[in-house]
C-alpha cells in the first residue's frame, strides 16, 4: 500500500545519525505544529521555566517530533495524540524535579482527567489542575471522534499515569533498567496510539507474533533518547536519574566517555536484531494488510524518535540549554 502521508527524509546528511531505521516526516506539519502549541499555551503557564522548556524543545529545525514519528497517522487522530503526548510531556518536565512521592501523587491527580465520574472533582494538586482539565477536554473530543475504539487507548493512558515513574528502585545493570525504561518512555502509549490513529486492528495471533519486534524497537527508541539526551540530563537536580549512561558507568566502572560508546554498540546490536525479527515476521504466509503497515510505523516511530534526539538543540547543545535554563531562572525570580 503506497504512503501517501508522509514523505522521505534523507538522514545521510545527519552524522550523528547512526540508525539504519528509515525516517519519514507527515505532509500536515503546519496541524500538527498547531497542536503542538495548543498544549504549551493550555498547559504550560506563561513566563514558567516548563514553557520554556517546551518552546525550545520544539526549535528543531529539522522537523516537529510528532510529524517524524507518526507519518502515517489520520491528521484529525493525530492532533489529539499530539495534545495528550505533549501535554504529559509538559508534566515530565515539572515531576521529574519533585520527590519521588510528590511526582506519584501528581500522576493520581493527572488520571482523574480519563474517567467521566471525575468530571466535577476540583483537586488540582501541586501542578496538574489545567492539566487535568486539558486530558478531560481530549478525552471527550477523541470519545467523539470514535467512540468504539477510543476506550481501549483510554485504558492504556490510564495504565501509564499509574505507572510512570513508579519504581525508586536504583538499577544496578542494564538489563534490570530496561524493562522499566521501555514503559516508562511512554512506548506503550504511542504503539497504542498509533494503532488508533492508523485504524490498523491486529487479531491475538497478530499482536502475540509482533510483540518481540516491537519490544525490540522500544529498546532501541528508549536507549537512543537516553544517548543523546544525557547531555541534558547530566544538568538537572533529582533524586533519581534515569539514563543508560550513568548505569553503565557504574555497572561496568568506566568513564562516561567509554559509557556512551558501549551504549551506542548496544543500541547497534538490538537494530540488528530487530531487523532479523521483522525478516522472520514479514516470511509468515497470509500477512495483513494491517499488520504489514504496523511493522513499519514501529519502525517509523522508532527512526523519527532517534532522529529527532540526534538533531534537536534540546539534547545536543547542553551548554546553550543551560543558559538559556539559568536565564529562564532569572527572569521567574523577578516575579
Amino acid at each position: 500500500m503506497p504512503r501517501l502521508l508522509s514523505e522521505v527524509i534523507d538522514t545521510s546528511r545527519i552524522p550523528s545519525y547512526f540508525s539504519y531505521l528509515p525516517v519519514r516526516i507527515h505532509k500536515e506539519v503546519a496541524a500538527i505544529d498547531a497542536a503542538t502549541f495548543d498544549a504549551i499555551e493550555a498547559c504550560a503557564p506563561p513566563a514558567s521555566k516548563e514553557r520554556k522548556q517546551a518552546i525550545y524543545r520544539h526549535t528543531n529545525p529539522y522537523g516537529n517530533p510528532y510529524a517524524l514519528c507518526h507519518g502515517e497517522c489520520d491528521i484529525k487522530k493525530l492532533e489529539y495524540f499530539v495534545k495528550v503526548v505533549e501535554m504529559i510531556w509538559i508534566d515530565d518536565d515539572v515531576t521529574e524535579e519533585l520527590p519521588h512521592t510528590e511526582a506519584l501523587h501528581e500522576h493520581e491527580i493527572l488520571r482523574q482527567g480519563l474517567h467521566e465520574e471525575f468530571d466535577n472533582n476540583t483537586e488540582t494538586g501541586k501542578t496538574v489542575g489545567v492539566k487535568k482539565a486539558y486530558l478531560r477536554s481530549a478525552r471527550k473530543g477523541m470519545m467523539a471522534l470514535d467512540p468504539v475504539d477510543t476506550p481501549a487507548i483510554l485504558a492504556t493512558l490510564d495504565t501509564y499515569l499509574q505507572e510512570y515513574d513508579n519504581s525508586d528502585v536504583d538499577f544496578k545493570t542494564v538489563e534490570g533498567y530496561l524493562p522499566y525504561r521501555i514503559p516508562n518512555a511512554g512506548y506503550r502509549v504511542c504503539t497504542h496510539f498509533t494503532r488508533w490513529a492508523m485504524e490498523l486492528h491486529l487479531t491475538e495471533e497478530e499482536s502475540s507474533s509482533v510483540r518481540e519486534f516491537e519490544w525490540t524497537l522500544g529498546g532501541v527508541l528508549a536507549l537512543t533518547n537516553d544517548y543523546f539526551s544525557w547531555n541534558k540530563e547530566k544538568y538537572q537536580s533529582t533524586d533519581r536519574i534515569r539514563n543508560a549512561v550513568p548505569l553503565l558507568m557504574r555497572q561496568y566502572s568506566i568513564p562516561e566517555k567509554q559509557a556512551r560508546l558501549l551504549l551506542k554498540g548496544m543500541i547497534i546490536d538490538e537494530e540488528e536484531r530487530a531487523k532479523r525479527l521483522r525478516m522472520e515476521l514479514e516470511s509468515r504466509p497470509g500477512l495483513s494488510d494491517d499488520m504489514k503497515r504496523y511493522i513499519e510505523a514501529l519502525e517509523l516511530y522508532a527512526g523519527g524518535n532517534c532522529y529527532w534526539s540526534a538533531t534537536c538543540p534540546r539534547y545536543n547543545k547542553p551548554q546553550e540549554e543551560k543558559e538559556k535554563e539559568k536565564e529562564v531562572q532569572r527572569q521567574l525570580n523577578q516575579f
